[in-house]
Order: structure tokens, then sequence, then C-alpha cells
């Protein structure tokens, strides 16, 4: 990492100037002047208008992720999803081995789809793999091309608006069943339907949704898992913490060993200190590109520079997350970064983390996406014996080099790695 002497350059593109903030100064100003996120992003995504409008229309978009996302709810779905996920352990078989960043991405999709969409998308295997082939092709379509020449009619944007279509008629299939059966379902799709959305409007919000919890979640937890098989002593800390909580939900006795007793919210959200020192850790290591905001309000200046009104903003994450200030040898995956300890020494500093966002614009989505890493985790830890292997066949010991062809986004390994696994007895 070059660190800069100036807190602050700028550049133009597509007619707009870009204003980069580096640095402490930097930083600050970039989480306290009320810089607007949305505007930021539609540099990149000018559909983000529409998806606001719909947004708007819907009105009370928050309250109804606080209700799906809250305690209760979570609580309530936590056998589900447990058993959204050994159901796609158990097609694995006793022993093997797989594209992690293919098979943990189902798995996520499965789950999340139950939180964020609805219950019957997350129970029907044929469903989920339209879901991520349907995403992969969204996500084909908002391609760097895509924001040089948002006019120019790509083979990706053209498979994007195929997508969208296809997505619209899986929804569209879900809201005529549940009406022509009176049935009801307690998930966002259902209340949306309440509201009196009209299908267009439901399909980008649910997207939405969904693609807010699932665009980094599945390559996140393969790069935990990488960066435990390339760190021994923290992958047997967290293999011991994740057997410890399931052998521990498992004696209930012969007449009471049911779903629904398996691995309770509050236990994988409060008995997993170690787990979450190493999410927190590999979100560290892995974000270390730019934040984007706008200028919506009045120029600002930073170290006696201007930004101007109607200026995009951009931060690198990099600045934070790998200053030696903050963390001692910030290229080593030390989960130790993140005991109680340490958080609180780095707490007189300020904003030090931006794995999960900062200040107004913290991951909506946050808790589901940690709650879907963990639940997936504890399993696999639980009930195989993994290693992660490289090209050659052997097991990692140190961590690969992520690709870096996108923005805002955590990417697979540049070079194939295998996950083999082999059951538990």
């Amino acid at each position: 990492m070059t660190w800069a002497e100036d807190s602050i350059f700028s550049f133009r593109i597509l007619g707009n100037t870009i204003v980069v903030l580096r640095g402490i100064s930097g930083r600050d100003a970039f989480f306290t002047r009320g810089l607007d996120f949305m505007a930021g992003y539609r540099l990149l995504n000018s559909e983000l208008d529409d998806i606001s409008r719909t947004v708007n229309s819907f009105g009370d978009l928050g309250s109804m992720m606080s209700k799906f996302f809250s305690s209760s709810v979570l609580e309530s779905l936590s056998p589900l999803l447990v058993e959204d996920a050994l159901r796609v352990l158990e097609k694995w078989g006793d022993d093997g081995a797989n594209n992690p960043f293919t098979s943990l991405n189902e798995i996520v999709f499965t789950l999340v789809a139950r939180i964020t969409v609805c219950h019957e998308f997350s129970e029907d295997p044929r469903k989920i793999q339209a879901l991520i082939s349907i995403f992969k092709r969204l996500e084909t379509g908002s391609s760097h091309t895509s924001v040089l020449f948002p006019w120019f009619p790509t083979p990706a944007r053209l498979k994007k608006l195929v997508a969208g279509v296809q997505l619209y008629r899986m929804i569209s299939a879900v809201v005529l069943s549940r009406k022509e059966n009176g049935r009801r379902e307690d998930d966002p799709l259902q209340a949306m339907m309440d509201k009196g959305l009209s299908l267009t409007e439901t399909t980008a919000l649910l997207a939405m949704l969904l693609v807010g919890a699932t665009t980094n979640t599945g390559n996140v937890v393969t790069w935990i898992l990488i960066y435990l098989e390339a760190n021994p002593k923290w992958k047997s800390l967290v293999q011991h913490e994740a057997r410890q909580l399931y052998e521990d939900s498992h004696t209930f006795g012969p007449y009471h060993d049911t779903p629904q007793q398996l691995l309770a919210m509050a236990s994988i959200e409060k008995q997993t200190p170690i787990l979450d020192c190493c999410i927190l850790e590999t979100l560290r290591m892995l974000f270390k590109g730019p934040l984007l905001r706008k200028n919506i309000g009045d120029d600002i200046f930073v170290d006696q520079k201007r930004v101007p009104h109607g200026a995009f903003v951009m931060f690198p994450t990099a600045d934070i997350h790998d200053n030696p200030c903050f963390y001692p040898a910030p290229k080593e995956f030390n989960p130790e970064n993140f005991s109680a300890d340490a958080v609180h020494e780095r707490q007189q500093h300020g904003t030090t983390f931006l794995g999960w966002g900062s200040g107004r614009h913290v991951c909506p989505g946050r808790r589901v996406a940690n709650i879907t890493m963990k639940i997936i985790t504890i399993l696999i830890l639980s009930k195989f014996d993994i290693q992660i292997l490289d090209e050659g066949g052997k097991p990692v010991r140190r961590a690969p080099e992520q690709l870096e062809d996108a923005l805002f986004r955590v990417l697979q390994v540049k070079e194939a790695v295998t996950l083999r696994y082999d059951v538990r007895h």
C-alpha cells in the first residue's frame, strides 16, 4: 500500500468529477459530511433511479426490513434455516470434492431466499438454481462496459433483461398460487402483496433485498474457510467452537432431537466469539476497494481543498484496513485484531473498520449475512473434516490472491481452490 501525501485528489469520467479522499482527514470528511449514498452509486447503475422510486412507493420499506430481520423472526426461522442448509449438504454425500465458491453459494441462496423473499423458493432446489442463474446474468449485465456505454445493447445487457423477466415470472407464479389457494405466509413477499404493490414493484424490491444479502456472502464464507485452512491454529479453534456448539444442541434425548432444537439463533450469535473475530478479520482482509458517495449539498472543504457540489466522492477502504496504526502487520490474517481489548484500544481513533459500512450507511443486511455465514461454517465444520486444496492438490498454506476486476465486491481467487470433505463419524 502506498500512502498518499495529499488527503484529496480528483479526476473526471463521463463528464463527472470524481474526488478521492485519503487518510484520516479524508475518512472523517467522508463519513461525517452527509454525502449521499444512493446518489453516488447511480453513477455506476442508472437503474437505481427506478429502484428508488419503487422504494418510495412502498413507503415503509425500512420498517418491513426491520420486522423481517428482527430477533423474533430470525429466531423462529432458525430451525428452518438449519434444515435448509442440512438438506443441501446431504446432497454432497459422505465424501468428495467441489468448488466451494459454487457449492457454498447454493447454500447461501437457499437460506437468504427464505429470509428475504419467500419460503417457496428456499424449499425448491430447482428454483434456487434458477435464482443463482438469474443473479449471475444480472451481475454480468452491470459491467464496466454498461457504465461507459449505458445506451449500447450488449449481449450481457440483453441477458440481464431476460433474467429480470424470468424473476418476474417466478414471483408471479408464487403470488398466483397463494391467491388461488387462499394461502398466506409470513415473509417479505406476503408483506408486499398485502401492501398492494404491483408485480413489477414487488420483483424490483425483492431483487434488491436478495442482491443485498447475497452479493458478497457466498464468496466471503468461502474465504473464511480459505483463511482458516491457511492458519491451522485458528482453524482448530473455530472447529472446536463450532463442533462444541453443534454437539451441545444434540443433547435433548431420543424423543426430542427435532430440527426446532438445533442451533438456536441466540446460540449462533452469542456462543461463537472466535468465529465472530474470524469473520470480521476476513472482511478486513478482503475489503480494500473504494466506497462511493455524491455531494448533493454545498461545497465542502477537506484540508483547505474544495469538494464541489455535484461531485462524486470516493474513499478507499484500504486506507483504514491496511493502516498499520490500527492493525499491526495489516497484511497478515490475525483475528485477535477483533478481540475485545483490541477493539477497545482502536475506539480512540474513530472509525477503523468498514467491512459492514459505517455511520448512516451500515449494511442493512448485515445480520442476515452474518447469520448465514455462521450457520454454513458451523454445519460444515461439524459434519465434515475438510481441507481447502490449492491447484496442486495440497492444503492451502497461504491465502491466494483475490481477483480485482470489479468495484465494491468480494471476488474469487486468482488460482482455483477445491474443498475436500469427509463426513465425521
